[in-house]
């Protein structure tokens, strides 16, 4: 085993020195705490504070309080998958054959620790395939891509939005539903933007 000190707080503006650009820079500043880890670990880690570092997204320090969290002893019902697609236009003949069989928690969840479920509050995202009342899954370890679809904390509220990434370094959030507006939000220097994570799956009642 190694100790690492870790960082623990989000990204400060400010870095040490004098004089503009002098001392050493902070990867990410604020109090730092000592862990214990295996040696193997260390290059993982060292990756993704340098990530948080050259980021302007910041992990959000809270969840919403009525937010699905996926259990630590999933269930596994395997459920048969048919072997051809289904058209949605005319009709072909049934083909009695099974391929294979589909577990919806592996399906699903791809890093269990770090995935929960939240219903989506409106229809700002209507565009996007996503409506008032669907159930969205939420992988909270993946890193932020530009257009990725994600759920992000403003402080006052949460919100799903289209991530865009900007040429100088600035992000926003976009909302999708031509037939009503909704706001986009963007951010000025200093701003904090706090992901939740990134919506990999929607799931919809259609009954």
């Amino acid at each position: 085993m190694s100790i690492l000190v870790v960082d623990t707080t989000a990204k400060s503006n400010t870095h040490g020195g004098s004089r503009t650009g002098a001392g050493r820079k902070a990867r990410i500043a604020g109090p730092k705490i000592v862990k214990r880890i295996p040696v193997s670990l260390i290059p993982t880690v060292e990756h993704l504070i340098d990530q948080l570092a050259d980021s302007p997204l910041q992990p959000a320090q809270h969840l919403p309080l009525d937010c699905w969290k996926i259990a630590s002893d999933l269930s596994q019902l395997s459920i048969p998958l048919a072997t051809e697609t289904i058209p949605a236009g005319f009709p072909s003949p049934a083909e009695p054959y099974i391929s294979d069989y589909l577990d919806f928690n592996q399906y699903l969840i791809k890093n269990q620790a770090a995935t929960i479920a939240v219903r989506c509050g409106g229809d700002s995202m209507h565009d996007a395939g996503i409506s008032r009342d669907d159930l969205l899954i939420i992988d909270r370890s993946l890193t932020p891509k530009h257009r990725d679809i994600v759920m992000a904390d403003l402080g006052n509220e949460f919100t799903i939005k289209r991530l865009y990434r900007l040429d100088n370094d600035n992000v926003e959030l976009h909302s999708e539903n031509c037939s009503q507006s909704y706001p986009n939000f963007s951010f000025s220097e200093g701003d904090t933007l706090a992901i939740v994570g990134v919506v990999t799956y929607v799931i919809k009642h259609v009954r």
